[in-house]
């Protein structure tokens, strides 16, 4: 649907997921793609799995990055501005792992680890990948949210907290950044079928694991679980030219879970 020969996408949480199914869709439409996670084993696997699928003239590089570190985010986009010579559009979707806990009985550990890396993080990235716009006449960012980024779920009060912000650092950056050619929004994906939920439900039994998308497609209006590439589109189309009068929005993508 779009063509994107000659652009250059960066995507933090790339290696598997919505990351991963964004890369794919970006080299499909013939974009240059820098994958950014931090297990270089993933990496790898997902470098395999976007020659495999091929693309009209589009490349892929990786690139090991803890989101949470300044000098290796600052590092991140200057290296694909050297290797590609450009940024055009950014999609921030590195997310930390998280225990499904009750508030009270959250780790501070994992506290300071979401911050550092859902918001924080993404503040990080959006202060170099702005910069890097600016200099090469504009671009797009799309940051990747949560439905949790509006209401709240059970058990996962620090991620709710921080999609939070994320929604509102996006808000914020977007007004300030359109007259100079940045168009930033999000997208808020609800029950989405990842590697990231099957490493969640990794100990749990069969019975529980069958309960749980049961009960999932029960309070899900379109009957089931979403796909990546269902939210890939979504962060394809915020970023081509068809969105160009969109900004400063979160694209909800759960199949009637929220409305």
């Amino acid at each position: 649907m779009y063509n994107f020969n000659g652009k250059v996408a960066l995507i933090t949480g790339g290696t598997d997921g919505i990351g991963l199914a964004a890369a794919k869709s970006f080299v499909a439409a013939g974009a240059k793609v820098l994958v950014v996670g931090r297990n270089a084993e993933r990496g790898q696997r997902a470098l395999k799995e976007l020659v495999a699928d091929g693309g009209a003239g589009g490349d892929a590089r990786f690139l090991s990055v803890d989101v949470s570190e300044p000098d290796q985010v600052e590092k991140m986009v200057a290296t694909c501005v050297d290797v590609f010579g450009r940024l055009d559009f950014a999609v921030n979707n590195a997310a930390a792992e998280f225990p499904l806990v009750l508030t009270a009985e959250i780790p501070l550990e994992s506290v300071d680890r979401s911050i550092a890396v859902d918001l924080r993080g993404a503040w990080l990235c959006m202060k170099h990948e702005i910069d890097a716009m600016l200099k090469s006449g504009g671009g797009a960012i799309v940051n990747v949210s949560s439905v949790n980024g509006f209401a709240s779920s059970p058990k996962a009060a620090m991620y709710s907290a921080t999609k939070h912000g994320m929604n509102g650092l996006t808000t914020a950056a977007a007004r300030e950044y359109v007259a100079r050619g940045i168009r930033i929004n999000s997208v808020c994906p609800g029950a989405i079928e990842t590697p990231r939920r099957q490493r969640r439900l990794a100990g749990f039994t069969t019975e529980q694991i069958d309960a749980h998308y049961a009960d999932l497609a029960e309070r899900v209006p379109a009957g089931r679980v979403g796909r990546a590439e269902e939210v890939a589109a979504g962060i394809l189309w915020l970023c081509s030219d068809e969105a160009s009068y969109v900004v400063g929005h979160h694209l909800v993508i759960d199949g009637g879970l929220s409305a």
